[in-house]
């Protein structure tokens, strides 16, 4: 009989190193399942394949994330793979993700009673080097972009990966602590990596995101469309590399894992404060973002909510408000400026809906050229991130504060 024979690889240049033998593990460990009712297949509406194919399953069991919910699918990919001879890897997520491979099922024993058993025995090892030290973060901070690349490297055509993380990066080319990358477009967060040649290598493999966008204390929790975004940029990410990806939506409010090394924080986007004089910026990051390249509200009830406070303060006078739309660089003059003119139109819209006069109200579109913004193309031309999501803003300008 064979349990689970660890065989780790850090990062990708080391070489093998193999460890002594774990040993038999015989005792009963909690199923990688969230479910006490294992569905008939797990797999299903999922991208992954329930055919004989590589597992990688990438942990993100660190600071700052819930304590990992392995999903449904988790204990019937490895039951296959082991069971079809197919290797398994486990990658963790911290600031330098670590590899284990695992040496492939096999036995001796010819009766099927009893290599049932052995196939048992070897599923309950996983399950155990899974929820056990080794993949605990052991290493300050959040790199999934290179566990990704990690698992591209790991996992032959046709096998399946399973990610398990918040999808906060903390580490360069992706900080999300970085005002403005949160809630970039994946368009952009894609053109922004292959500028780089960072998309890892995907084609022909098939990738769960799970729990993406979830978070544990002291990281704020991220509202639905933070959350929708941050899975959306990373199932493009993986996309954009020729991989299949499917995003499992089931929520994940578990504390984290105590005594695990830091990792930075993300801040959220601050809701705007009002006055009756002076300017406040409306910014695409916050709650009146819009979708992306159009002029309709991301959350149009999180907008309207912002703007009934913005509505409340300008009837408190009779000053003229100008309004003035702005946008990032690329996509040229002749789409950024009506497309500015259109989003700073759809906000005025809102605010004479809430009983501001539409005389009152003067609308510009200001495109990529707004005095205030930053500059957002780097040296090499490339698109930069962060400061591309801070141009694209509605500005409010009332008359300025004596």
């Amino acid at each position: 009989m064979q349990s689970a024979r660890l065989l780790p690889v850090r990062i990708i240049a080391a070489p093998r190193v193999t460890l002594a033998a774990i040993g038999l593990i015989t005792v009963a460990v909690t199923s990688c399942s969230s479910s006490s009712a294992t569905p008939a297949n797990p797999v299903a509406g999922s991208c992954l394949s329930s055919a004989a194919a590589p597992l990688t399953i990438v942990v993100g069991e660190r600071s700052n994330v819930p304590s990992v919910q392995f999903p449904d699918a988790v204990e019937s990919l490895i039951t296959t793979a082991a069971t079809r001879r197919q290797s398994i890897t486990l990658i963790r997520i911290d600031g330098k993700p670590e590899v284990f491979h695992l040496e492939k099922f096999s036995t001796s024993d010819q009766n099927s009673g009893a290599i049932t058993d052995d196939i048992n025995n070897y599923v309950t090892g996983v399950n155990e080097l899974l929820h056990g030290p080794k993949m605990h973060a052991a290493a300050p901070q959040a790199d999934v972009l290179t566990a990704l690349s990690l698992a591209a490297a790991a996992t032959p055509t046709g096998g399946n990966i399973i990610i398990i993380d918040s999808g906060l990066q903390t580490v360069a080319p992706l900080e999300y602590q970085v005002s403005g990358t949160l809630m970039s477009p994946p368009r952009d967060v894609v053109e922004f990596l292959r500028a780089q040649k960072m998309i890892p290598p995907l084609s022909g493999r098939h990738v769960l995101l799970s729990g993406l966008g979830y978070t544990a204390a002291p990281q704020p929790s991220l509202d639905q469309s933070e959350r929708e975004n941050v899975a959306a940029q990373w199932k493009a990410i993986v996309v954009a590399g020729g991989g299949c990806a499917t995003v499992d939506p089931s929520p994940n409010t578990s504390a984290e894992l105590p005594g695990l090394p830091a990792v930075n924080t993300v801040p959220l986007p601050k809701p705007p404060t009002f006055s009756n004089c002076g300017t406040a910026v409306l910014g695409d990051a916050g709650s009146v973002g819009f979708q992306d390249g159009l002029p309709s509200f991301r959350d149009p009830a999180a907008a309207r909510s912002t703007l009934n406070r913005l509505a409340a303060t300008l009837k408190q006078g009779t000053e003229q408000i100008t309004l003035i739309g702005s946008t990032s660089t690329e996509g040229g003059d002749a789409f950024n400026n009506t497309l500015s003119w259109n989003r700073a139109t759809v906000v005025k819209a809102v605010l004479v809906s809430l009983g501001i006069p539409g005389d009152r109200i003067n609308v510009v579109g200001d495109g990529a050229h707004y005095p205030g913004r930053v500059p957002d193309i780097g040296p090499d031309g490339q698109l930069l991130l962060a400061q591309a999501e801070q141009d694209r803003e509605v500005i409010v300008q009332l008359p300025q504060c004596q």
